[in-house]
């Protein structure tokens, strides 16, 4: 063979590899993405349903002030209890919101709470600084 010919079908074959080696590191990423948005969209289920469960706890809490306006007295550890399961769904949900904001690879706003960009200085929803 001709030497240029050689040396065109070298630089095609590096260029090649070269054009393998970057599609192969896009299918890494795509899936790791894909991975990502899998984990938080179980996560996102997960969120809905504690949110749920917690307005129920709310909802009984409320029945209990009402039925207490109207003279009924409600039993002490009743109170406590639901007291208590509010606090614990409280507290999962926003362990839940902080490893979603971390498979975001984002930040939660310190005043409202709200999911940011990671690189944000400022809250989108409330303004505040992060």
């Amino acid at each position: 063979m001709d030497d240029k010919v050689k040396a065109l079908l070298e630089k095609v074959k590096g260029t090649a590899s070269y054009a393998a080696d970057a599609a192969a590191d896009s299918a890494r990423a795509a899936g790791k993405k894909a991975g990502q948005m899998m984990d938080v969209a179980k996560l996102n289920v997960q969120l809905f349903d504690l949110n749920g469960e917690y307005n129920d706890i709310l909802r009984q809490l409320g029945q209990v002030m009402y039925d207490t306006h109207r003279g009924q007295v409600p039993e002490g550890a009743q109170v406590t209890a639901l007291l208590g399961q509010a606090d614990d769904k409280a507290l999962k949900i926003s362990e839940l919101k902080n490893r979603i904001a971390d498979l975001k690879q984002a930040q939660t706003c310190p005043a409202c709470g709200e999911p940011c960009g990671k690189n944000d200085r400022f809250c989108r929803v409330c303004g505040s600084q992060l």
